[in-house]
């Protein structure tokens, strides 16, 4: 079977196809997953490049996010049964209640071999029913991005309706959240790179958007916005360049939730000793953080922004768009 691999994570011209033996007999409560599309987030492009220094193993499958369909159980599984259409979760060992450092909790296509190629078996834990009106493309959006947001949005505390959730850029995680915070009945600010981005962010559902190029003192606007008191909750992407700006923004006794690291670490910043804003971090999330976003994006009807499709052979490319930062949503890899 076809299978990616990297086998010294330090480039993405360093992707190689390869055929692989295809997983063997299954064990007790195990499944066999036929992969049918993978979706890319950044820190699969940190971990090829070998940027993501926790990630060390060689002859490392790349990618966190996956669905496909089941071809076969073990005959004491229970959780999943044959030809249902499943998503793999982000952190095999974090099935519910608090984040606990584990094996898995580096995540797939790091401490464990991710997603890209042909079959998967795993434990039934493992695997999430789809909702039924998403295709296995869609699907494949959800491990990762999607559960981060969920998470960082109703995780720590619940996302009332009225409430202000400022938001950046439009990536995965960015516009997933959009779209849930528009479920609860947040108002939703958005920050972007130009006004076409801003006006698509307005369609799918933002109350206001501020174009941080035009606009570097976006931490003010929002201010402005919220009549001077801040946003309630602020999901930061950005890390190093933008949390400064992200706690400034969020009220008194707010919440910051940190997800990403787009421009890097952040190094210590004095803004979080004098904002009284509680920092929240985001680890992606449980296999219940998992099903409870499921069962909503079931009972909306919702569907996952894709901003570009892939044949499997193209993932360098899918990867060398990543990069450039001009995606809108996801980006995903077609396995047929």
């Amino acid at each position: 079977m076809r299978s990616f691999l990297s086998h010294r994570l330090d480039g993405i011209d360093t992707l190689t196809i390869e055929d692989v033996p295809r997983p063997g007999l299954l064990g007790a409560g195990q499944v066999r997953v036929a992969m049918r599309a993978a979706s890319i987030n950044y820190r699969d492009l940190l971990t090829v490049t070998g940027e993501l220094r926790a990630i060390t193993r060689p002859d490392l499958v790349p990618c966190s996010d996956g669905a496909g369909e089941v071809t076969e159980v073990a005959p004491d599984v229970w959780r999943v049964k044959l030809g249902d259409r499943v998503a793999l979760t982000f952190n095999p060992d974090w099935q519910g209640g608090a984040f606990r450092p584990t094996p898995g909790a580096v995540g797939r296509g790091g401490a464990i071999q991710g997603v890209m190629r042909d079959e998967i078996v795993v434990d039934q834990s493992e695997a999430v029913v789809l909702p039924a009106h998403l295709s296995f493309a869609e699907g494949a959006t959800l491990p990762c991005a999607a559960v981060t947001a969920w998470h960082a949005l109703c995780g720590a505390a619940p996302l009332l309706p009225g409430m202000t959730v400022l938001l950046q850029g439009a990536g995965g995680v960015s516009v997933f959240a959009l779209q849930f915070a528009k479920l609860f009945g947040a108002r939703v600010i958005m920050t972007s790179s130009s006004p076409a981005r801003c006006t698509r962010l307005r369609a799918l559902g933002a109350d206001e958007t501020i174009d941080y190029r035009a606009d570097p003192d976006w931490h003010e606007a929002v201010r402005a916005l919220t009549g001077g008191t801040g946003v309630d909750l602020t999901v930061d992407v950005g890390g190093a360049e933008t949390i400064d700006r992200a706690m400034r923004a969020t009220r008194v006794g707010g919440r910051l939730a940190v997800v990403g690291l787009l421009t890097g670490r952040p190094q210590g910043s004095g803004a979080i000793f004098s904002s009284s804003v509680d920092l929240a971090m985001v680890r992606v999330g449980s296999r219940a953080d998992f099903e409870d976003m499921n069962r909503a994006i079931a009972f909306h009807h919702l569907h996952p922004v894709i901003d570009r499709h892939y044949p499997f052979e193209q993932l360098p490319d899918a990867l060398r768009h990543l990069q450039t930062g001009r995606h809108f949503g996801k980006i995903v890899i077609d396995f047929a």
